[in-house]
């Protein structure tokens, strides 16, 4: 049998009387089989610490930063991605303004519709003339298809007279244009039919 120093815990040859590793009397009842085969329950951690080699106090402690450590980072980590959220956001706001690039476009097209001027549009599949009277002059016009004429000046009142020039049952469609709207419409689909109508701006 062994001894077991009751102060620094180590094993002792069972006929010693003084711990070879501290030095202090050894008390006969501390047996090694009393306390390998019947160890204490309990125990604070602190003892099971101070029981610890100090290579293994060490290990533990290195193990615990690198824990602390792992943890910092995910924290970092987790505070730093909502500003690449943001920075996202900004990045698509910055991008907006292209619409109102577009939108300039729509309103540079609605300034030259708006410069269009009065015109007379003939729409028809087929040939046809007609007449037009502006203010104080005239003049007549033949074509084919869909043509679109542009009127002189800035009348005050024009009147237009445009007839099919074959016996189609197609629609010939006159519109009178004021800056690319619409202002009046005549049409007809008998053969060899005539439109006529007349607007004031």
């Amino acid at each position: 049998m062994t001894k077991i120093c009751s102060n620094c815990k180590s094993v002792n040859a069972d006929d010693a009387t003084f711990c070879q590793n501290c030095g202090k009397s050894i008390n006969q009842t501390s047996k090694a089989t009393q306390s390998s085969n019947n160890p204490k329950s309990g125990g604070g951690i602190s003892d099971r610490w101070n029981k610890q080699s100090k290579r293994n106090q060490a290990a533990i402690g290195i193990a615990g930063v690198c824990c602390i450590g792992l943890i910092i980072i995910i924290a970092v980590g987790g505070m730093l991605s909502p500003n690449q959220t943001a920075n996202t956001a900004n990045t698509n706001s910055t991008t907006t303004p292209t619409p109102t690039t577009t939108s300039n476009s729509t309103s540079s097209s609605t300034n030259t519709a708006s410069n269009l001027g009065d015109q007379i549009q003939v729409v028809y599949d087929g040939s046809w003339t007609g007449d037009i009277d502006q203010d104080s002059s005239s003049h007549s016009v033949d074509g084919s298809g869909t043509e679109t004429l542009n009127l002189t000046g800035n009348p005050s009142i024009v009147s237009v007279d445009f007839q099919k020039s074959d016996d189609g049952s197609g629609t010939l469609t006159v519109n009178i244009l004021q800056n690319g709207n619409v202002v009046d419409t005549e049409s007809t689909s008998a053969q060899y039919g005539v439109v006529s109508t007349a607007y004031t701006f």
